[in-house]
This record gives C-alpha cells, sequence and structure tokens, in this order.
C-alpha cells in the first residue's frame, strides 16, 4: 500500500456534544488509530482538527479551529492515548460548561487542513483524505461556483460521516452532498455504519502473491520429471504437459504478536517495560564428579560446567540407546532431492473423496498468464471442463520448489465469474493438501447406547433404543441449517481489485456484494483473535484512557455470538433428552470436596522434580 495522509475534522459544535456524537467519533478514532499503531507505518500520516471550536490554535491563525494533533507517522500507541485522553477531556470540559454559541467555521477549517497537507508534502505522492464528522449538512453555505474553488484547493478526497439521527433525510439537497459529489473518490457514510464495521469482525484479504509457477503434468512417468532435465516431461510422448501457476486462496491466520518484557523503575518510580532478549548458550557437565556423588549416595550430585562454543555443536541421530553423529557425505544424502511440478495421479468421482480431507490451506491453480501459451490457457480450460462435466476430482503429487517436501493434494474444478465492466469466467483448481496415514487420528466417542461408567460398569434401568434414536434424531433435526440463506458462487471468490481498498481505514463495503461472506452461516471466524483484540483494546481504553483502577472484561459482540451459537431450525426440548442419557452440566467453581482434593494431588510438578525423575530412569538405565 502506498504513503497516506488522514486528517480528521471532527465538529465539537454544542448539538455534536449534547448528542454523544463527539463521543461515538472519538470511539472510531481510537480503534482506528491502535489499529495504525499495530502495523507502524512510516508513511502513514495522520493529523487532527476541531471545527467550530470556541478554541484557536492553528498555523494559519484562523478563529475557531483547534489543531488538536500535528501531522504523526508513524503512529504508536502512547501518541494514540495521549491524543484520545486531550480530545476527551475537552469534551468533558466544554460538557460541563454547556456553551451556546454556535460558531461556524467549518470552511475554515477545510483550508486550513488543506494548506497543511500542501505544505507538508508539497509534491510528494500521497494519497491525501479528509474526513469530516458531523451533524450539520447545511452548514456548507456556499454557491456552485465557490464549491468548484473549494475542489481546486482542497486537493484531498473527502470521507464524510454523517451524525444525525436520520441521515437519510434532505441529504440530496445539502452542499456536503454536492461537495463530496464533485470530488472524485469521495464518499458518505453515517457514524453508526462506522461504529458496526469496527465492532465486526473483517476477514482478511488474502494477497495474491504466485507460490507456484511450473508443470502440469498428465501421463507422465515419476522418475523421469524426477531430475534437473527441464526437457524430461517434454520428450516424454506419454505426456500431456501444460504450464500452470498457483495463488493462495485461503490462509491460517496466526494469533496476536507478543513480546516478553520486563517491568522495571527509573528514577521517577514510573513503571516501564524492556524487551527481554533470548540467548541460547551451550555447556557440559563432568561426569566424574558425577559419578563419584552417586557412589557416596549424595542428594544433589555435583558438576562442573564447561561453556561450548555454537560452533561445536552438531546434530546427532539417536539408534537405539545411542546418539551417532554422521559424516558430512552421509548427511547430504538424508535430503531427498525433489524438483517442482505437479503430476496429476488419477480421478475419483466428486463425492467419494471425505470432506474431512479438505482441513488444510488451499490454493488456486490457474494457466500461467507470465511464461504460458494459447496452448497452455486452452488445454487447462479443458481440463476444468471435463472435469466439471464428468463431476471428478483430481489427486496430484505436488512439490512447491526444489527440494521441498512431496504432498498429495485434491484438485477441484470450479467456474469463477467476474462482474466488472463485462462479465467474464476464470477457469481454476482448488487445490487442497490430503493427510497422510501420520496425520489421522483415531478417536472413540462413548457410546450413547449400551453404555457404562469409566470403569466400565453397565448401567442399569437404560431407556429403550428406540426412544433415544428418536430424541437424538428430533434435535439433530433441528439445527438442520438447509433454509439458511445460500451465497452465490460468484460472491465466494472475488477479484482482488474488487476487494482491495487504497486506505488503511476501516470503512463499510459501498457494494452489497462485498459484505456478502458476512452472512454467510458457513463461514465462522476465527473467534478466539477478534475476542484477543478486542479485550486488549479494551483494556487500553478503561486502564490508559479512562484510568479506571479495575478493568472489567467486556461481553462478546453480538456479531460474534451469533456466529458460534447453535442454530435453531426449531424449538426443541433438550431436558428430556438429557435427562435419559444422564448428562450433567459440570461448574468448575462448584466442585465437591473430594474433586477438589484429587485435583490438587495431581498437580503438574515443578521442574525440579521433573529433573530428579529423568535421572532416575537414567540410573535404571
Amino acid at each position: 500500500m502506498s504513503s497516506e495522509s488522514t486528517t480528521f475534522i471532527v465538529d465539537v459544535s454544542p448539538s455534536m456534544i449534547k448528542n454523544d456524537n463527539v463521543f461515538k467519533s472519538m470511539a472510531y478514532l481510537e480503534y482506528t488509530l491502535l489499529n495504525k499503531s499495530k502495523k507502524s507505518r512510516k508513511t502513514d500520516w495522520i493529523s487532527c482538527y476541531l471545527a467550530n471550536c470556541p478554541i484557536s490554535e492553528n498555523s494559519q491563525e484562523i478563529p475557531n479551529v483547534f489543531q488538536i494533533q500535528s501531522f504523526l507517522a508513524p503512529v504508536t500507541t502512547t501518541d494514540t492515548i495521549k491524543f484520545i485522553r486531550h480530545l476527551k477531556q475537552y469534551c468533558e470540559q466544554h460538557a460541563r460548561d454547556s456553551p451556546t454559541e454556535d460558531f461556524q467555521s467549518m470552511i475554515q477549517c477545510l483550508l486550513v487542513a488543506s494548506l497543511d497537507i500542501k505544505q507538508k508534502f508539497q509534491a510528494r505522492k500521497i494519497l491525501k483524505q479528509i474526513v469530516v464528522f458531523t451533524d450539520n449538512l447545511d452548514e456548507l453555505d456556499i454557491t456552485d461556483e465557490e464549491i468548484n474553488v473549494l475542489v481546486e484547493e482542497l486537493n484531498a478526497r473527502i470521507v464524510l460521516i454523517d451524525c444525525r439521527k436520520d441521515s437519510q433525510d434532505d441529504r440530496k439537497q445539502s452542499n456536503w452532498l454536492k461537495l463530496v459529489e464533485a470530488i472524485p473518490d469521495s464518499k458518505v457514510y453515517t457514524i453508526n455504519e462506522l461504529l458496526i464495521e469496527i465492532t465486526s469482525p473483517a476477514t482478511s484479504i488474502v494477497k495474491p502473491v504466485r507460490i507456484f509457477s511450473g508443470e502440469l503434468r498428465l501421463g507422465a512417468d515419476i522418475l523421469t520429471t524426477q531430475t534437473s532435465n527441464p526437457k524430461g516431461s517434454v520428450e516424454d510422448a506419454n505426456c500431456l504437459c501444460f504450464r500452470v501457476e498457483a495463488f493462495p486462496a485461503t490462509k491460517a491466520i496466526s494469533g496476536l504478536n507478543r513480546k516478553t518484557v520486563i517491568q522495571t523503575e527509573d528514577s521517577n518510580k514510573q513503571v516501564k517495560y524492556l524487551g527481554v532478549k533470548s540467548i541460547i548458550e551451550y555447556e557440559i557437565h563432568n561426569e566424574e564428579n558425577n559419578k563419584s556423588a552417586i557412589a557416596n549416595d549424595e542428594a544433589e550430585p555435583s558438576y562442573t560446567s564447561a561453556i561450548i562454543s555454537k560452533d561445536s555443536v552438531t546434530k546427532a541421530y539417536r539408534y537405539g540407546a545411542d546418539y551417532v553423529v554422521l559424516p558430512s557425505v552421509l548427511v547430504e544424502q538424508t535430503v531427498y532431492e525433489t524438483f517442482p511440478g505437479m503430476d496429476l495421479r488419477g480421478f475419483l468421482d466428486r463425492e467419494a473423496l471425505p470432506r474431512y480431507y479438505l482441513t488444510s490451506e488451499s490454493s488456486f491453480i490457474v494457466a500461467d498468464t507470465r511464461l504460458g501459451c494459447l496452448s497452455d490457457a486452452m488445454a487447462f480450460s479443458a481440463l476444468v471442463d471435463v472435469m466439471l462435466e464428468n463431476r471428478k476430482v483430481a489427486v496430484a503429487r505436488y512439490v512447491s520448489r526444489k527440494d521441498s517436501e512431496v504432498t498429495m493434494c485434491a484438485l477441484c474444478p470450479v467456474l469463477i465469474e467476474q462482474e466488472d465492466n463485462e462479465r467474464k469466467v476464470v477457469r481454476s483448481l482448488i487445490s487442497c493438501r490430503l493427510p497422510f496415514a501420520e496425520d489421522e487420528r483415531v478417536t472413540d466417542f462413548p457410546k450413547l447406547l449400551n453404555r457404562t461408567t469409566t470403569s466400565g460398569v453397565p448401567l442399569k434401568n437404560e431407556t429403550d433404543e428406540d426412544q433415544i434414536d428418536d430424541l437424538m434424531g428430533q434435535f439433530v433435526e433441528s439445527m438442520d441449517t438447509d433454509e439458511l440463506p445460500e451465497i452465490p458462487s460468484y460472491n465466494y471468490y472475488q477479484s482482488i481489485n474488487n476487494v482491495t481498498t487504497d486506505t488503511t481505514l476501516p470503512l463499510p463495503a459501498l457494494k452489497k456484494g462485498q459484505d456478502a461472506n458476512k452472512d454467510d452461516p458457513l463461514r465462522i471466524p476465527t473467534v478466539f483473535i477478534y475476542r484477543q483484540q478486542q479485550v486488549l483494546l479494551e483494556w487500553i481504553h478503561q486502564l490508559m484512557i479512562n484510568d479506571s483502577k479495575e478493568f472489567q472484561i467486556p461481553e462478546l459482540p453480538d456479531s460474534l455470538r451469533e456466529k458460534i451459537s447453535p442454530y435453531t431450525h426449531k424449538k426443541f426440548d433438550s431436558k428430556e433428552l438429557a435427562k435419559i442419557l444422564r448428562i450433567k452440566k459440570s461448574d468448575k467453581l462448584n466442585l465437591t470436596s473430594d474433586l477438589k482434593d484429587q485435583l490438587e494431588r495431581e498437580k503438574i510438578p515443578d521442574l525440579e522434580t521433573l529433573l530428579k525423575r529423568g535421572e532416575q530412569d537414567n540410573k535404571e538405565r
């Protein structure tokens, strides 16, 4: 993403403060700036002005315009907390004073912001945008000719945030909307739309980075393809070969970044956190002193440690109870030499592939657009069409790059419709890694019929099997998902140009099709990551900004709760089924004294105890 400059203008008129619209704007600013602080981009600039303000403080000495935050990059958490606290103190002070005078300085504030942007960046290529929060769309008392002059002076697009309760009333007649329509790429949102956007989980966009470029072979001999000869597959008369490339379709989401720090105090007794460096050192122990200590039955054997250089450490392979260090000649032979390519090994019916095999990251396989030619595209399109027509799925041997691991993957054909200026159909194969035998885990679930206790004693007074089957059938059918809204296939896969934005601001999608994935019942967001982020932002808000003494954990947002809550198609009373199956809800806080004593006895031993157990095991050997 290119350089970006965002200037926020908040209308602090009495109506904005009275209707809590300034605090709503602060909530959006706080979320946005804390989000920017995570990335800490040096080319992401922000600034903030207060319009219709009784305080006058700006570079042009214009009255009733207050620059509360000068240009800042990169955005840090400390600067964000300082800025939000300053804005919060201003609003609380003027809310108590209850000002009655309504200043009109929005046009002047726009011009001041535009001049400051020009002086700061001059001729530098940078995305310039001004975000305006206001509830008075009739404030701009200017003519159409003055709007054209203002458009030339601003030299930045406008994102207008309508803070009125009835945001749709009289919007078309306002001069604000005329100004927004006159400036290219300018947009209008409501404050409620922004608040919904920052509280809803947003799916991350997978960047179209090429992860594979090579041959897709059908009928080739594997032994001939696993050589350094690039013409091996071309010279094979029984091989159909064409070039393809792969792009990621899904990507695993990692948790929030964490860093180990130590808490210290400076000379003013202020708490500071310093990063901790991890250093690995190697040492050996003198076994002679250890043996003498064991012979004398000493409780703790004494060691004489010697520091070992990292260069002297090598890998050893375990062979029975011993360790073997291989020479360098044999170590090279332990690497399985592979060459990039994708070999089709067979086809099977789409219904014959177990869906629980498709649990890894997937990627799009398309005809090579960089090194391929027309024959590659035609052959690949014919393969996809034939597989779709016969409802087949391919199984392929896949090596992404030289000397990487060999994987078996399933290739599922799909047609992706793109509706841009003209309707376009893209033929693709979705590749998903298939599990090997060592990836499977066999699990035995407890039986619902002919049940026994944990010790194996059969339970008496069991209910009739037909009654349990009938109740379980009703329970399963009550959560039928057939009537949930279906998402069209062309909305599942969209062009990268339709989903990417040129700004880091969290803004709602203008097209309804882009928000279709949020309503998909089969797409569940990674709840724990969004929950971690929510609690972390709330902790900063309560303790760092509001100076609260105690932290209150926020409730789970409704958008996340609805996603993880079981869907019920029709009502079903599960009390009778739970009573028959003798299922009880266990509360860890209300355990019996016997269970508490048992848990205390089964506590995990400390590190010293585990080390002593290891020494005893070595003695027994």
